[in-house]
């Protein structure tokens, strides 16, 4: 296979990646999971299979990344999306998407192995996250049984989010679906690197 025929089916992927963002945004959650296989395909690089990027002599390029990543001291950290909290103590997670403060360009494999979420004992980067979502979680396979790190991100990350509200008891709920949030905020990232769209064409 040449490379114009590699280019080619970098612009399939993008474009099924931003149809998948598309969808996200329309309130079909579920469709991260695709994301994932997405990002799998560009990404992934082992002794059997070979990436798109690896394919293409690319595996060098810089992609954005939209969080400053955590260190190994860091307790607690959501570094894909936003927290907006209501008055009666309900909250929701969203991805960040250009609105985080946060917006550097780094190596594909810094990129990949970047730590991203941290709590409840779990440390998660992109590659975790990605390949449990595509490779267990429905994205090309299911699995009995998912990773418990990743499926402590998929059931509450972090335990609780607990919010004190005047006159009333600690309200306390769980933290579900950063996982989504988190493809789809990769998904974000990918889209806006110019060094991987410029090899597309």
């Amino acid at each position: 296979m040449s490379n114009t025929d590699f280019q080619a089916h970098l612009r399939r992927q993008l474009g099924f990646l931003k149809s998948s963002a598309a969808s996200f945004d329309s309130g079909f959650n579920d469709e991260a999971i695709r994301i994932a296989t997405v990002i799998r395909v560009l990404v992934h690089q082992t002794k059997s299979s070979t990436s798109l990027l690896k394919h293409l002599n690319s595996t060098t390029i810089n992609l954005l990344s939209t969080t400053e990543g955590a260190t190994e001291r860091t307790l607690m950290y959501m570094g894909m999306g936003r927290m907006r909290i209501f008055s009666d103590g309900s909250h929701s997670y969203f991805p960040s998407l250009s609105d985080s403060p946060h917006a550097f360009f780094i190596p594909v494999s810094e990129w990949w192995d970047q730590v991203v979420f941290v709590g409840g004992g779990q440390r998660l980067s992109r590659r975790k996250i990605v390949l449990s979502a595509a490779n267990k979680d429905g994205g090309a396979h299911v699995d009995k049984a998912l990773d418990p790190e990743y499926e402590a991100l998929t059931s509450g990350f972090a335990g609780f989010v607990g919010i004190h509200i005047a006159g009333q008891e600690k309200v306390e709920s769980p933290l579900n679906g950063a996982h989504y949030v988190a493809l789809r905020q990769m998904a974000h990232e990918i889209l806006n690197s110019p060094e991987l769209l410029a090899i597309a064409g």
